[in-house]
């Protein structure tokens, strides 16, 4: 393991990279700031170089030496009224190394006061992928642990590394990811895979380690931050939502795999519940209140809503007074809060879940909260949904409620209800959250693919049908 260094940002690069890093980082799609930003540099994050002059492999198979580069992560603030709660942090892994041989992610060549420098892009330069596993304990050659690296092309919230020579209980090698936007706090994509992994469940990719760094918050009181993190590669791996459009796109039937499904998303909250600290419980009032509002936005931001005012109003009202007769308090707990068919990989015949950042245009302490499981039930329907129609199943509706009825039966064969609420109140609850959802999928297809405006509208019209 490697020493790491933190350091406000002030002693960190030279302006000009700065300068440079001003215009290129909004060219980047996983920079999350549009229009109006200010963009303050806070820290900067530096490694001992590795002992004995290691030396890494490119992905042309070119020798790179560790020590003839300087790896610098910048974590940046931005400021502005378009970003997640006013302002984010995001992390820009930098490797600053000779003019002469540019590498892999090269930017350009800066003049500092020390000489002419090339800069590039960390997430795709070896030398950074070693100099993280380094940091995080991964013990290995240098060269294997790089080897046939490559960057996951079409991400674009952060950067993801296929390492094949990362070492694993399995054999198939690590996946890094280096979190572009960063949080205060420990990152919920450490917190939930670490301990599912020690509890033993093979349905998350196996947690190999994580970058954590300690930041002042103010008050003298040090917040754990996490940078990047490693996990198992799942072996001859395709992602759900792919898998789904194919499948829908021959006609086959995806019960089998919804069914699997299903259990997945079970044994997940089960676990969750079990290992993870329990939540409050539902504030039912506040839980209601918050789908009005959510519902009332959506009705003004779209048009196409207007005439379903009244149902949305009336299905709400059944639902509060439901929940204000149960007898008891209902239980939460801590869910993916993000959950979907992309959220998911096939491979070696059985699933499993990952990314479990939440939504990530909400502020991570709404995004984390511990909440009602049925929410990430809600998510997956609504991504068969997207399947039967992105596929072009040839009977989309056929293909979507076969998918989604096994996968509910499943689910609702593996796991009771939360604590508190009987099978007819979490019906509703459901029913519920999935108008929530396909009301947020109306905004925001009547913004940006209005041509796919039809899919979330006939969700919202089968929520209404189905109490008729």
């Amino acid at each position: 393991m490697i020493d790491v260094a933190v350091r406000s940002a002030a002693h960190g690069p030279d302006p000009s990279v700065e300068a440079l890093l001003a215009t290129w980082l909004p060219t980047r799609r996983w920079y999350p700031g549009r229009g109006e930003v200010r963009a303050d540099p806070w820290l900067a994050v530096t490694f001992d170089a590795p002992d004995g002059g290691e030396t890494t492999t490119g992905p042309d198979g070119e020798a790179l030496a560790a020590t003839s580069a300087d790896v610098v992560l910048l974590l940046t603030r931005l400021v502005g009224d378009g970003l997640p709660g006013g302002g984010v942090t995001v992390q820009v892994p930098l490797v600053l190394a000779d003019p002469a041989n540019p590498g892999p992610g090269y930017i350009d060549t800066v003049t500092t006061t020390s000489g002419d420098v090339a800069v590039h892009d960390g997430g795709a330069h070896p030398v950074c992928w070693l100099t993280l596993a380094r940091a995080m304990g991964i013990r290995g050659e240098p060269e294997a642990l790089t080897e046939r690296g490559r960057v996951l092309a079409g991400e674009q919230s952060n950067t993801s590394v296929i390492l094949p020579g990362v070492p694993s209980s399995g054999g198939a090698g690590g996946m890094l990811k280096i979190l572009r936007t960063v949080a205060d706090g420990p990152h919920p994509d450490v917190v939930v895979p670490q301990a599912l992994t020690e509890d033993g469940w093979d349905g998350v990719p196996r947690f190999l380690g994580a970058l954590e760094i300690e930041v002042g918050d103010g008050d003298s009181v040090d917040l754990p931050v996490h940078l990047a993190i490693m996990s198992e590669l799942v072996p001859h791996a395709v992602d759900g939502f792919e898998l789904a459009c194919d499948v829908a796109s021959r006609g086959e039937s995806f019960a089998d795999h919804g069914a699997a499904l299903g259990r997945l998303v079970a044994e997940l909250h089960a676990r969750m519940a079990r290992v993870l600290p329990p939540g409050p419980p539902l504030d039912a009032r506040a839980f209601v209140t918050g789908l009005r509002g959510r519902g009332a936005r959506a009705v003004s931001d779209a048009p196409s809503l207007a005439d379903h005012t009244t149902e949305i109003a009336a299905l709400l009202d059944e639902l509060e007074a439901r929940l204000a007769g149960l007898p008891g308090p209902v239980a939460t707990q801590h869910i993916h809060g993000d959950l979907h068919l992309g959220q998911t990989l096939f491979g070696d015949d059985s699933w499993r879940v990952l990314d479990f950042e939440g939504e990530p245009q909400r502020p991570v302490a709404e995004r984390t909260r511990p909440d009602l499981p049925a929410r990430d039930v809600a998510g997956m329907l609504r991504s068969f949904d997207y399947a039967a129609a992105i596929g072009a199943a040839p009977d989309p509706a056929g293909w979507q409620a076969e998918a989604s009825d096994a996968f509910l039966s499943a689910y609702r064969a593996s796991l009771a209800p939360p604590s508190g609420m009987d099978h007819d109140t979490a019906d509703l609850v459901l029913r519920a959250l999935v108008l929530d959802k396909a009301l947020y999928e109306v905004v925001y297809e009547t913004h940006h693919r209005p041509h796919w405006l039809p899919i979330p509208l006939g969700a919202v019209d089968r929520v209404f049908t189905s109490s008729r």
